[in-house]
């Protein structure tokens, strides 16, 4: 069974819980578990996953449960780790606050590219640009 497959099914089991997964001297989160680690650490997200060495794994967990998550981590199918905040668990809100965070950037980022892309095709379209977002 792949790495992609453990998490898939320790998140279904864990909906509410970080799920990392190792890689040899690497963690990885998918999905919105790599968008929350996106918000959180500015870790890049490429094709829906995240990655960070070893050497920081104790601060990421520690930084995750005295934010109040839990985390779940799978080093292989039958060697699962749990780590439980002793507080409210606030998963659901931080995922909230960085999905939406990340799609705004992601629109922003888009805007920006069309927007350089413009001015570069022609001077002209920066009145026109600077005219059109003064009307907003």
């Amino acid at each position: 069974m792949n790495k992609e497959s453990l998490y898939k099914i320790a998140k279904m089991n864990n909906e509410e819980k970080v799920v990392l997964v190792k890689y040899g001297n690497f963690y990885k989160a998918f999905e919105s578990d790599a968008i929350l680690l996106w918000g959180l650490f500015g870790y890049n997200v490429i094709n829906g996953k995240i990655s960070f060495p070893l050497s920081v794994f104790g601060s990421v967990v520690s930084k995750l449960t005295r934010l109040g998550m839990n985390v779940v981590v799978v080093n292989n199918i039958d060697d699962i780790n749990y780590y439980n905040t002793i507080q409210k668990n606030t998963y659901e809100e931080y995922k909230n606050e960085t999905l939406h965070k990340y799609e705004t950037s992601g629109k922003i980022n888009e805007i920006m590219k069309l927007v350089e892309d413009k001015i570069k095709t022609s001077f002209i379209n920066y009145d026109k640009l600077l005219e059109f977002l003064n009307t907003l």
